[in-house]
């Protein structure tokens, strides 16, 4: 059975309080006619950064390897926070998706690059950063209900990411990276043409 190759970041002890209250929250919220939520255990939060692809096993080319160490030189350690959470229909999950963070998408953005430069051919399911915290039935209408929940203002500190393989319930890191970059670029400027 194939499973997924991704790199993602995993959140501290003071992470997972900060996600094990917005999951409280979620449940909290969640109305006694709704439909019934599948939790996610701690030890599977993550932020998904990209999606390498499905593999046999987790066997990964050296190559892979040197471009996640190469892009993490390029992302400085930054925080961010939640922002809300929502439903997405094709897979099923609940997913709370971070607050604007350049930082959090550069690093989203030079993992898809490194599978890119790897000479991979990455999966487009999403190059959005979330966390997924519980699964619903696939295809419901929408959950409005988790426009209520409050994800806080809490920060959490992203240092590192790794890549994950998922060999079923459960993630693999086969292998880390610590983030070493400056501070990033300031955003291009464009004068006025007039």
């Amino acid at each position: 059975m194939s499973q997924a190759l991704f790199p993602a970041w995993r959140p501290s002890a003071d992470g997972r309080a900060v996600l094990a209250t917005v999951l409280h929250r979620l449940q909290e919220a969640r109305p006694s006619d709704a439909p019934s939520l599948q939790l996610r255990r701690a030890d599977q939060w993550h932020v998904t950064l990209c999606f390498v692809g499905e593999t046999a096993g987790p066997v990964v080319a050296p190559a892979l390897l040197d471009a996640f160490a190469d892009a993490a030189t390029r992302i400085p350690p930054h925080r961010f926070t939640l922002e809300r959470l929502v439903y997405w229909r094709h897979s099923g999950a609940v997913v709370a998706l971070p607050a604007p963070c350049p930082a959090l998408q550069a690093l989203c953005d030079a993992s898809h690059d490194a599978v890119r430069r790897a000479g991979i051919a990455p999966m487009e399911r999403t190059t959005r950063p979330h966390v997924t915290l519980a699964f619903l039935e696939r295809g419901l209408p929408p959950q409005t209900w988790l426009d209520a929940v409050d994800c806080g203002a809490d920060s959490l500190d992203v240092d590192n990411f790794e890549l994950l393989f998922n060999p079923g319930g459960r993630y693999d890191a086969l292998g880390a990276w610590p983030l070493t970059g400056a501070a990033l670029p300031a955003p291009p400027r464009q004068d006025a043409l007039f």
